[in-house]
């Protein structure tokens, strides 16, 4: 009797990978919501305001893990810090419009600033990364973006809005092609 070797991977797609379908459903789920969003509706407040407080609560859950592993005075503050987001998390979901609002008006700010760091981050990495110019040009649209979604309002609105559709497409495709290649480890791991 022969005994065969797994690696890792091959190891947890045995335990876990009966369940690839989970991450299909997932999958589908997330381009749901990413045509809903496109909609803009009330709908659209509603589903990036709770994604938002789902964001949170998941933060949270971070900060609470590391609370738990920190052993020394920074327990505290991951504690804190757990508190205060448990409290965005619910206003978040007691106040979508709020929360909606509240982003459109941050989503510049943030698109600046990850441009920003984008574009200094490719230009250190210019001799290292044969890809640093993939990151340039990123870089620069994500700050022509923040320049724009900071002008107004509704510009901001439309970013947002367009970039966590975009970003909920994607984020489907990924978990379904996970999916299957999940199965496909299951099914080899199972012979």
């Amino acid at each position: 009797m022969t005994t065969k070797l797994f690696t890792p991977l091959e190891a947890v797609a045995k335990k876990l990978g009966r369940l690839w379908w989970v991450l299909l459903v997932v999958g589908i789920a997330w381009i749901i919501v990413g045509f809903v969003v496109l909609r803009f509706d009330t709908q659209t407040v509603t589903v990036i305001s709770v994604l938002f407080g789902i964001l949170i609560l998941l933060s949270t859950a971070g900060e609470i893990f590391r609370a738990v592993v920190t052993r020394n005075g920074w327990r505290f503050w991951h504690i804190l810090f757990a508190v205060l987001l448990v409290i965005a998390a619910v206003i978040a979901f007691a106040n979508p419009g709020g929360t909606f609002f509240s982003l459109a008006l941050v989503v510049g700010f943030y698109f600046v600033f990850a441009g920003t760091f984008d574009i200094i981050s490719s230009l250190f990495s210019v001799g290292a990364s044969p890809a640093w110019g993939l990151q340039l040009v990123s870089g620069i649209l994500q700050l022509l973006l923040g320049f724009i979604a900071s002008s107004s309002l509704s510009a901001s609105v439309v970013i947002l809005v367009t970039y966590v559709s975009i970003s909920a497409l994607f984020r489907g495709v990924a978990e379904i092609a996970a999916a299957f290649t999940a199965r496909s480890i299951y099914l080899k791991a199972k012979n």
